[in-house]
């Protein structure tokens, strides 16, 4: 057998797990677009291409593969993707599948992508916030490429009311709910609730769901209004 086509028929099995035959298929090479001659780029804006284009959807597998050190499977890619664009989502799956830990590894995708980024995960118990917070700490302990992209101020917090992953100038905070009398005043752009049916309904409208009343910028989203309300 020659090492041509042994090199094909290994290939093949490596590549079984994704249910594509990557030599019937034509792939995009996304980095072809950064280096194309006719697009004239800035080399000093090279490195904001390459951010920019690694914190699309369709390439979050890069990222978590070579930054974080997680292999993904192609389901938990898609999940993570549909959470992404949609603006309520909900994430229904059966024991053992993982919610958590996607649930967590999509918060820590949120605070790095877009900065500073505040994001509150909740859980009915404190046990369940820990679980969240425990696997971003897992995934900052295990990513040394990203622990070199942050700041001396990143990192891990635990206080005994609450968790704390810093990301940069993002946050994600991590609590428990109780009766929810003990954590008003609490403010983010995105809101992370796990084990939601655990969670008390009247709590979750009257508290959880007030956490995202503000926005990241308010002075922008004034000047909009009133630009539409002239126009």
């Amino acid at each position: 057998m020659s090492e041509r086509l042994r090199g094909e028929i290994l290939a093949e099995l490596n590549e079984a797990w994704l249910g594509v035959d990557s030599r019937n298929h034509d792939f995009i090479k996304p980095l072809d677009i950064l280096t194309d001659p006719s697009i004239q780029i800035n080399p000093e804006e090279f490195h904001k291409r390459i951010v920019w284009l690694m914190s699309h959807t369709d390439y979050l597998s890069f990222f978590c593969k070579h930054v974080l050190n997680i292999e993904l499977l192609p389901f938990q890619l898609l999940i993570l993707q549909e959470l992404w664009v949609r603006k309520f989502p909900m994430f229904i799956a059966s024991r053992g599948l993982g919610k958590t830990f996607i649930l967590a590894l999509y918060g820590l995708l949120r605070a790095v992508f877009i900065p500073g980024r505040k994001i509150v995960a909740v859980g009915a118990a404190f046990r369940q916030s820990k679980f969240i917070h425990e696997y971003m700490e897992n995934f900052w302990k295990g990513s040394p490429i990203l622990r070199s992209m942050c700041d001396s101020n990143s990192g891990s917090r635990r206080d005994v009311d609450m968790c704390r992953m810093i990301i940069g100038s993002s946050t994600v905070v991590c609590l428990p709910i109780g009766d929810g009398s003990k954590i008003r005043g609490q403010r983010g752009q995105d809101i992370l609730a796990d084990e939601f049916a655990s969670h008390h309904r009247e709590i979750f409208e009257t508290v959880i769901a007030g956490f995202a009343s503000v926005t990241a910028s308010p002075a922008d989203n004034v000047r909009l209004f009133a630009a539409k309300e002239r126009a």
